[in-house]
C-alpha cells in the first residue's frame, strides 16, 4: 500500500517537474519583446528608465565590447516579432570601430521587421578617461551612415555604473521615437 502511494506521489512530483522545466526553459530565450535593447553594462540603467525597451537574456553584458556583442547576437534566433532594437555599446571598445558595420547588419539579418537605434556611451573614467566627445560623437556617426538612429543625450563624461538623472532622459527620448 505504501509502495503504492510513494509512487503515485513519484509520478505527481516528475509531471509538475516536467511542467516548472518547460516554463523555465520558455523563459530568458524563449521571451519575445517588441522592442528590445542589447549591449554593455549601461544597459541596465537605460532599460529601468524607458517605459518601452526590456533586455533580453543572452544580448547584454558587462564589460562587452562590440566583437563580443557581435557573437551574442550570431546565438541569438532570427526575430521578426522584434520592431525595434535600442544598441549601447561602445564604452568598452574605447570608441574605436571593432566591426560596428558588421554588427549592424547582423542585428538586421536577426531582427528583420525592427529599426535601429544607439546610444551614444560615456567617457572620461577609467580606462576611457582622455576620452572626449568628438571621438564618441565620430564613432557613433558610423551608426547613422548605416541607418541606426542616435539618441540625442549621450550618456556623458561621467562614471555611468549608477542610475544618473541623464538615464531618466534618454530613457523618455527612446519612449518618444518607438511606435509601439
Amino acid at each position: 500500500m505504501i509502495g503504492i502511494i510513494l509512487n503515485k506521489f513519484f509520478l505527481y512530483m516528475m509531471k509538475y517537474f516536467f511542467y516548472f522545466l518547460i516554463l523555465f526553459t520558455t523563459l530568458g530565450y524563449g521571451q519575445t519583446y517588441p522592442n528590445i535593447i542589447i549591449g554593455d553594462s549601461q544597459t541596465p540603467y537605460v532599460d529601468k528608465n524607458s517605459k518601452k525597451v526590456e533586455r533580453v537574456v543572452g544580448l547584454w553584458k558587462g564589460g562587452i565590447n562590440v566583437p563580443v556583442l557581435i557573437k551574442m547576437v550570431k546565438n541569438y534566433p532570427i526575430s521578426p516579432e522584434v520592431k525595434n532594437v535600442v544598441i549601447c555599446i561602445g564604452t568598452n571598445d574605447g570608441y574605436n570601430d571593432l566591426g560596428v558595420e558588421q554588427l549592424v547588419n547582423l542585428i538586421r539579418i536577426k531582427f528583420p521587421n525592427s529599426k535601429l537605434y544607439a546610444v551614444q556611451g560615456s567617457w572620461g573614467w577609467g580606462g576611457i578617461k582622455k576620452i572626449t566627445y568628438p571621438k564618441v560623437k565620430k564613432y557613433y556617426q558610423k551608426f547613422e551612415r548605416l541607418g541606426v538612429t542616435v539618441i540625442e543625450t549621450p550618456i556623458g563624461k561621467r562614471e555611468p555604473h549608477q542610475d544618473c538623472p541623464v538615464y531618466k532622459q534618454i530613457g523618455k527620448e527612446i519612449d518618444l521615437l518607438l511606435y509601439l
